[in-house]
């Protein structure tokens, strides 16, 4: 999960150039990151990260190739992924909720850990779908059902609005994730697009048809 350990900051240095018309083009930026949670900690722990980022034409999913430094050690990684765990774990009763951040944009402390977990297995999602021209966020977390599970898996279903940037459209995707410290995530989910031409000949590439592993990089 180094993934939500540490989160870009902001853009150093960008270029890009085509590589073909016809195929799409090459983006190499270096940019610099800090702890998804800097507060926890009373400061921000800088890394420095160069990237290597191919979009294909009218295709999702663009290709990444990233090189970071100062990332936590991966001890430590592993302790906060086991902290979040055990938080997980301890939420006994069936979840209900609904609406995480809520109207006025607060999460309550007790919710953090469900909106990390639900944060990283989005970030995956807008990845998956993410093109040249479109780019998401997530805006809120609406409903998260936890399942009990025979082994220590934490195994999860929620729903979340994506906000998409150019076209300002909020696409709700259904996401089914199981993770456990020190193994890949699995992440299986289906969205809700925009009736749109433009769209439909995205959807398919950009919807996991079967649970997929999440590299960690």
């Amino acid at each position: 999960m180094k993934m939500l350990m540490q989160r870009p900051l902001y853009q150093d240095s960008v270029s890009v150039f085509q590589i073909n018309p016809k195929k799409g083009c090459e983006v190499d930026l270096v940019f610099s990151t800090e702890r998804y949670h800097p507060e926890q900690e009373g400061e921000e722990h800088l890394g420095k990260c160069s990237a290597q980022v191919f979009f294909k034409n009218q295709k999702p999913r663009p290709a990444v190739n990233v090189t970071c430094t100062r990332f936590l050690e991966k001890k430590r990684r592993l302790q906060e992924d086991y902290l979040l765990f055990k938080q997980m774990k301890r939420l006994k009763n069936p979840l209900d909720i609904v609406s995480i951040p809520d109207s006025h944009g607060h999460i309550d402390p007790s919710l953090r850990p469900i909106w990390d977990l639900a944060f990283l297995g989005s970030s995956y999602v807008m990845w998956e779908k993410t093109s040249q021209f479109l780019h998401y966020y997530l805006a809120q977390l609406s409903s998260v059902k936890q399942w009990k599970t025979d082994d220590d898996a934490i195994d999860f279903d929620y729903t979340v609005l994506l906000h998409e940037f150019s076209t300002q459209e909020i696409i709700p995707c259904h996401i089914h994730l199981v993770w456990y410290p020190g193994k890949p995530l699995k992440v299986k989910y289906h969205c809700q697009e925009p009736p749109t031409p433009e769209e439909a000949s995205g959807t398919e590439e950009g919807s996991a048809v079967a649970p997929t592993e999440l590299s960690n990089f």
